[in-house]
């Protein structure tokens, strides 16, 4: 069974950087770096013809961070990052409503077009470019707890032409039905934070124990279609999910006619295997070991996870009722 989004995955061009810009105001932090060894084995997992690479993992409030360094990732092409096009396209900390975060993240580096702005929900917002021009965005939530002294991770987004196919295909991998969805546009505010003229999309989330996945389709302008993801090419390239029965997944998946790269491998102490999902993205299925120091678990027990995980569902039932 999945237990929650373990972490999103990022392939840069300078590693030392990455970590550094993702590290400020401790919105993750390094728990270790690796080495991955171009062995056959890595290269089935990933489905790449070089795996050799110098990689990181970070933990942050209720969601991780696994960066790489690919030797081959500067010869590779460099997908498309526009707003709309497919693909995995940003993840989401959230804080108090507050620009703070915002302006330390552009005094480290980030691009940006526009301040934060509100949407009429209460909450604020803005994109902004992270210095290798990966999209992330910042919310500020009124239901903040005063425990956070972090950021924390909300979500991760994916762009596709297909979002009804899209959304249910992570429903049937995670075991979990799509929250909500609805259309938007046109509306000046969308416009200004997406920094996009006359923008319109549909939209659909489906919330795990720990954070939640968010599906665009653009109407205008027209979602991009994108190669197959190649997993050392710069930017966002993978989901992982945490499983507590990693054979039970992979045979469930298997039976759904799922694209899985090979069968559980063991990397490190934890066990894991790669798919793919319609429109070509990379998952990565993973059932840490025993002595893991980042699992669903032990992010949502944790001080600050737990406060922030009080708060939202509070303020979410609020909101129902």
């Amino acid at each position: 069974m999945i237990t929650g989004l373990h972490h999103t995955g990022l392939a840069v061009h300078d590693l030392d950087a990455a970590i550094a810009f993702y590290s400020v105001e401790q919105a993750f932090r390094l728990v270790s770096r690796f080495e991955v060894a171009n062995t056959a084995e890595n290269r089935a997992l990933l489905q790449v013809e070089n795996a050799a690479a110098q990689a990181a993992l970070l933990i942050g409030t209720l969601g991780g961070l696994e960066l790489f360094e690919f030797a081959a990732g500067r010869a590779a092409d460099s997908p498309d990052r526009a707003v709309y096009a497919a693909g995995i396209r940003h993840i989401c900390l959230q804080t108090a409503i507050s620009d703070h975060l915002y302006d330390s993240m552009v005094t480290a580096g980030a691009g940006t077009h526009a301040r934060p702005s509100g949407l009429g929900t209460g909450n604020s917002y803005v994109y902004i470019r992270d210095p290798e021009d990966n999209l992330i965005e910042l919310e500020g939530t009124p239901w903040a707890p005063q425990a956070a002294r972090r950021p924390w991770f909300a979500h991760t987004a994916l762009v596709t032409p297909d979002i009804a196919r899209l959304a249910q295909f992570y429903a049937q991998l995670t075991g979990s039905a799509v929250l909500r969805q609805g259309s938007f546009g046109p509306d000046n505010k969308f416009d200004v934070v997406a920094g996009i003229a006359d923008v319109r999309f549909k939209g659909a989330w489906l919330r795990l124990a720990n954070a939640e996945l968010e599906f665009w389709e653009y109407d205008h302008p027209r979602t991009t279609l994108v190669e197959r993801r190649n997993a050392v090419a710069p930017g966002w390239n993978h989901l992982c999910f945490e499983s507590d029965d990693i054979d039970a997944d992979h045979s469930r998946l298997l039976g759904l006619g799922v694209e899985l790269h090979t069968p559980p491998h063991l990397v490190g102490s934890a066990r894991v295997f790669f798919g793919r999902d319609p429109d070509g993205n990379i998952f990565e299925v993973l059932q840490p070991g025993p002595e893991a120091r980042m699992t669903i678990a032990t992010m949502l027990a944790e001080a600050e996870g737990h406060a922030v995980d009080a708060a939202r569902i509070a303020f979410r039932a609020a909101v129902a009722g």
